[in-house]
């Protein structure tokens, strides 16, 4: 066992912030159902519910996105319907929501962090088996800039699985600074690190989608089989 731990932990400090966001997302979709997400056999007239895999994340001083513990989670469906969780050491969070329905998500800070960090908001519709979401929380003080367009490159691609591929976003006006979106895959074929890097897990057909305030764009996936 501790020959194990330390194995982890050299892996750990060879790879980038972001990259161990990853794996750990990984390993939480291998650790909690593995690849079977549909629930099984599903009665018609009533589709299985979404699986919502979240890593809250925030940015230091450096542009390192650094995985944030202990803040709450809450999601409201559009029946009135709550759902609360709260982010493990690695800034993820697992729930069921039910398909096809309108969710409100809102990240709070931590106890002691209320006044570094805002509260982000984000909204999404449960429309696929899983959805993987990226959500960046906000330092106080920081003023958002207002965009009017967003692009996301490229707008489709076809991958193997264990294949990745980085998205870029496109804003007019240029952004001054670096920006932090908000990321989601939908469909369960893979994971994406808070710098867009997407890595194909499973095969199938699914959407990668980005937002930055009011502002929404979509790119087309497929992943084949190796």
């Amino acid at each position: 066992m501790r020959c194990h731990a330390m194995k982890w932990l050299s892996l750990a400090l060879r790879v980038s912030l972001s990259a161990l966001i990853w794996l750990l997302a990984l390993i939480g979709l291998e650790g909690c159902g593995g690849s079977d997400l549909t629930g099984g056999s599903v009665p018609i007239g009533n589709p299985s519910p979404t699986r919502l895999v979240g890593t809250v994340v925030v940015v230091d001083k450096n542009d390192l996105s650094v995985p944030l513990a202990d803040a709450e989670v809450e999601i409201t469906v559009e029946d009135g319907k709550k759902i609360v969780a709260k982010t493990d050491a690695s800034g993820m969070f697992v729930v069921e929501l039910p398909r096809n329905k309108r969710c409100t998500l809102k990240v709070r800070p931590p106890s002691g962090l209320e006044l570094v960090y805002q509260e982000q908001v984000d909204e999404f519709i449960t429309d696929a088996d899983e959805i993987r979401l990226i959500i960046p929380v906000p330092r106080r003080g920081v003023i958002a800039p207002v965009f009017v367009e967003l692009q996301i490159q490229p707008k489709e691609v076809i991958l193997r699985t264990r294949e990745s591929v980085r998205f870029q976003i496109q804003l007019e006006p240029s952004p001054q600074r670096p920006i932090q979106p908000i990321w989601s895959v939908h469909g369960g074929i893979g994971v994406i690190t808070p710098d867009g890097l997407f890595i194909a897990t499973r095969p199938g057909k699914g959407i990668v989608r980005v937002r930055v305030g009011h502002l929404r764009a979509e790119a087309f996936v497929t992943v084949t089989n190796d």
